[in-house]
């Protein structure tokens, strides 16, 4: 699959941040440094040469090499940038091995008086001649970013030359600390001013934080024991001796004692400082050992709790790694995958869930790679198909989830997914169910019209002609509630599409002004029918009695929905008076008090007003299965 090259760019620890920060900053100091340099030989800033140590040794042309090493180890940082940073490494390596043999020749081509200016040029020229140590240490600096981050072996290579060049600077700051003339002893000693051991120094320790994913730097920032031990130790093992050689050579320097009597002080200091440093290392390991052993408890109850639950779960539960590769799943995992725990273990999860569109047969993106990439939680998606590892297909739905770290980092990913196998046998038993359903209902009701037509055009009085016609209307009035019910897979009516049906034929141009008002509410079932007739027997009554039977007329219908899932419609008619015809007890008015009162377990409210009927229904969207009792009054004596 496609997914197989798919690399996940995960974001760096708090401790690689700090060291990629720190190299940045050694980068822009040492860069600083050379322009400092150079700002005192083009005397850009008079007087700064009179507050800063002596410029011997170090040359225009070294102090633009020391600038292009900060520059390379600054785009080092980034990764964009890392094959400018070893085009620059490759440059200070071919230009300073060209001085060096340059030097050993006793040849000068002038390029350091190009960049100096004119009463500058009565300087003796041994003056303004690069000191071989810097430009040793930016050749050893090319060398180790041109190979860093290459591959395993040279990387070592890489942080084997940084520290060669660390050692060699470190003795040279010793020998100025501690007032030795470095260039009179041979090596390791050499000729090397204040700005090029500082820059070196600085260049070293950045390149080697510049990698916290390797090495040294991934040492120092690695959250364990070791790492903890590491950085405690490191203080003693660098800053502390020569501290305390410092001591030893101003006693040796003020004639408190003789050489030997320093070098004793100096080793048996060094034991002291270096064994208290030890101990309260191991106090440290030691709490951190015990620590550790209480969270491998704590760690193997909540494993154990953990695969519990998934053992619990009805669905497949799948969890990766941040790099997408599997960890564990539980047994309906298995199960529909086809494949064991410990098979999967260590496989992406593209290999173990492998899913395709069940329309177009195209991989589908799988939800635990995009839950890693973009650090959300993916919706529950359907459509899909698992191919197991027999090559069989599952219609699955699934989904996938970040697991986020309590320090922030992203530490893999789950995946749940189910099969819906059962689930669309059974939507597909009860569409054929519905089906069926409609289509004997649609039958009785085509017969029973059928008959009512035929009863129609056989009838002679008037009455009889009229009573058909009526209960003609009436079966379409139950035939549009049906058709209601089926568009909805008998799941329930839309209110407003029942209203709009009812009366949209009563709407003209010209004729009574007709008001739906209310949002779409879903009638249950068993209220549809009831709800239907009761709107129809308003409407025909509107129609022979009321506002639909004059232009004048307005209606109004509008619902809401109340407290405790009920049903507010109100059906109001102005513009028209009540007349004697229209007070009584029909079969509108019987519908409405038994049909809404006793079958659904309303609430009713009719009142013939001046302006027109006003009629209000209280309805539970949820019937109770209990009839409510209608009181018939005593007859009287």
């Amino acid at each position: 699959m496609t997914q197989a090259s798919t690399k996940i760019a995960l974001p760096a620890s708090r401790g690689a941040g700090l060291s990629i920060a720190f190299a940045r900053l050694a980068a822009v100091l040492v860069c600083v440094i050379g322009e400092i340099v150079l700002a005192m030989w083009l005397r850009i800033v008079p007087g700064l040469e009179a507050a800063l140590p002596s410029l011997a040794g170090t040359t225009p042309n070294a102090a633009l090499g020391i600038i292009l090493a900060g520059l390379g180890l600054l785009c080092f940082t980034f990764r964009r940038l890392q094959l400018l940073a070893r085009v620059i490494g490759f440059v200070l390596v071919a230009t300073c091995l060209l001085a060096l043999g340059l030097d050993a020749l006793g040849l000068d081509l002038g390029l350091d008086q190009l960049l100096l200016p004119a009463n500058a040029m009565s300087l003796d020229p041994s003056e303004i001649r690069a000191a071989p140590g810097i430009t040793g240490s930016l050749v050893l600096f090319g060398l180790a970013l041109l190979y860093a981050k290459r591959g395993k072996a040279l990387s070592a290579f890489s942080q084997l030359i940084a520290l060669v060049m660390l050692a060699q600077v470190l003795i040279v700051l010793a020998g100025y600390a501690y007032g030795v003339a470095t260039y009179y002893y041979p090596f390791p000693f050499t000729s090397m001013s204040v700005y090029g051991a500082v820059s070196a120094f600085l260049l070293a320790v950045g390149l080697l934080a510049a990698s916290p994913d390797y090495g040294i730097a991934a040492a120092i920032v690695e959250r364990s024991p070791a790492g903890e031990m590491l950085r405690r130790l490191l203080p003693g093992i660098l800053i502390l001796p020569l501290v305390i050689g410092w001591f030893a050579r101003q006693a040796e320097v003020q004639t408190l004692y003789d050489s030997a009597a320093t070098l004793a002080i100096f080793a048996v200091a060094s034991i002291i400082v270096l064994a208290v440093f030890a101990w309260t290392t191991i106090g440290a390991v030691r709490r951190a050992d015990h620590d550790r052993n209480a969270a491998l408890m704590e760690l193997r109850g909540q494993r154990e709790w953990l695969s519990t639950t998934l053992g619990s779960i009805g669905d497949g539960v799948i969890a990766t790694d941040p790099n997408g590769s599997v960890l564990l799943l539980n047994k309906v995992a298995e199960q529909m995958t086809g494949w064991s725990a410990a098979q999967a273990r260590g496989r992406p999860i593209w290999e173990v869930f492998r899913v395709i569109d069940e329309v177009t047969r195209k991989p589908v993106d799988d939800p635990a790679l995009k839950a890693l990439r973009e650090r959300e939680v993916t919706r529950l998606e359907s459509g899909a198909l698992l191919i197991t590892r027999d090559d069989k297909e599952l219609p699955v739905e699934h989904s996938g989830a970040p697991i986020i770290g309590y320090d922030g980092s992203l530490a893999g990913a789950v995946l749940v997914f189910r099969d819906v196998t059962e689930r669309r046998r059974t939507a597909q038993r009860q569409t054929m169910l519905v089906g069926e359903l409609n289509h004997r209902v649609k039958n009785a009701l085509a017969i029973v019209q059928s008959l009512v037509q035929a009863s129609l055009r056989q009838a002679t009085s008037k009455p009889a002609q009229a009573m058909a016609q009526t209960l003609a209307e009436r079966l379409q009035a139950l035939h549009r509630a049906h058709d209601l019910l089926l568009e909805s897979q008998w799941s329930g009516a839309s209110l407003k599409a029942m209203v709009e049906r009812e009366l949209d034929p009563y709407r003209r141009e010209g004729g009574p002004k007709v008001l739906i008002k209310g949002p779409d509410v879903l009638l249950p079932p068993q209220s549809t029918s009831i709800l239907a007739m009761t709107l129809h027997e308003l409407a025909t009554n509107a129609v022979k009695y009321g506002a639909l039977s004059q232009n004048a007329g307005q209606l109004g219908v509008s619902w809401k929905t109340a407290r405790g899932n009920r049903l507010l419609l109100v059906w109001e008619e102005r513009g028209v008076p009540v007349t004697h015809q229209r007070r009584g007890s029909g079969f509108g008015m019987q519908l409405i008090d038994k049909g809404i009162r006793h079958n659904l377990g309303g609430d009713t409210k009719v009142d013939f007003r001046q302006g027109g009927l006003y009629v209000e229904l209280n309805v539970p969207l949820t019937p109770s299965n209990e009839p409510r009792v209608t009181r018939t009054p005593a007859p009287a004596a």
